[in-house]
């Protein structure tokens, strides 16, 4: 078992409210963990002893929570010397910048060369253990900002964010064709292709999607797009921009027909910002990861070429 500990002093607005609304509000705990801090005599402390959750605090009181965590899990992600850009650590999260090509979490047949192996090596080296959770996903091909917990508490709170639309994730892509509108949205649903695995489309009865659109640049034949997802539905960026005939270059599964790539070896896709609300402090912390550079020169190559205005 692992644990992490959180205080709290009471404050004088918080007179008289129950333990379990303090551990909702200011510690943002969700019901679900606090249920399960009830199961442990340290789970949720008053000034050293123990109290249950209807408990009504006073000021000056100092609330003391330790939130166990079950690390045996941690050892199935073998830890992997490799490369790893972090962009932010501290005791809760770890923000990292993926590189193109590298698969986020181990798949079968596939259980090393993984980022998750990369960070469960950057821990071991730091003489920590912790279960790899990754917060949402990035596809192999693209590249950029990813979140991990680096305890329950943290990944579900980041998980909320996600859901509830805290969250919020840009990404740079290049797009083929020339844009008319600068800026607009795609309100499609999406779902698997009829017979196909892996393939996603757009379909009636697939789930909501909903993806933010704005032009940076255009080039002769190509465009830089910035796009927010309000969904996170698989391939959503790729399903979309190839239904409005403006699949990403690089694209081999959604953008075959496409006869140049200009030099693009993979999706053009990189997840450039973040913005989140850390688990533990309440503060909003953002993050950017430049343009990487396979994109970048292909911007550069075909700078000569007039823009359309």
């Amino acid at each position: 078992m692992s644990e992490r500990n959180l205080e709290y002093i009471i404050t004088h607005d918080d007179e008289g409210k129950l333990v379990k609304e303090i551990l909702k509000d200011q510690l943002h705990l969700s019901r679900r963990e606090i249920s399960h801090l009830k199961g442990f005599d340290d789970g949720i402390l008053i000034n050293g002893g123990h109290v249950n959750v209807i408990y009504k605090v006073s000021s000056g009181e100092i609330l003391h929570v330790t939130i166990h965590e079950n690390i045996e899990n941690s050892s199935e992600i073998v830890p992997m010397e490799g490369p790893l850009n972090i962009v932010y650590e501290d005791e809760d999260i770890i923000v990292v910048n993926k590189s193109a090509g590298l698969l986020v979490h181990p798949l079968k047949g596939h259980f090393t060369s993984t980022l998750s192996n990369h960070i469960a090596w950057h821990f071991k080296q730091n003489g920590e253990t912790h279960v790899i959770r990754p917060v949402g996903r990035l596809d192999r091909e693209t590249s950029g900002l990813i979140v991990f917990g680096k305890n329950r508490f943290s990944a579900n709170s980041l998980n909320d964010q996600s859901i509830n639309g805290v969250k919020v994730k840009e990404y740079l892509a290049l797009c083929s064709g020339f844009f008319d509108n600068k800026e607009g949205s795609i309100d499609s649903p999406i779902g698997l292709a009829p017979g196909v695995k892996m393939v996603r489309t757009i379909r009636e009865d697939g789930d909501p999607a909903l993806t933010y659109y704005e032009v940076i640049e255009q080039k002769n034949g190509f465009a830089l797009v910035k796009l927010r997802l309000e969904t996170g539905r698989t391939h959503q960026i790729r399903v979309h921009m190839r239904s409005i005939g403006h699949a990403l270059l690089g694209d081999g599964l959604y953008g075959s027909d496409l006869q140049d790539w200009y030099g693009m070896e993979r999706v053009a896709l990189h997840s450039s910002h973040m913005e989140i609300i850390h688990p533990v402090t309440g503060q909003k912390l953002l993050f950017d990861a430049a343009i990487p550079n396979d994109m970048k020169e292909t911007l550069h190559k075909n700078s000569s070429t007039s823009d359309r205005q």
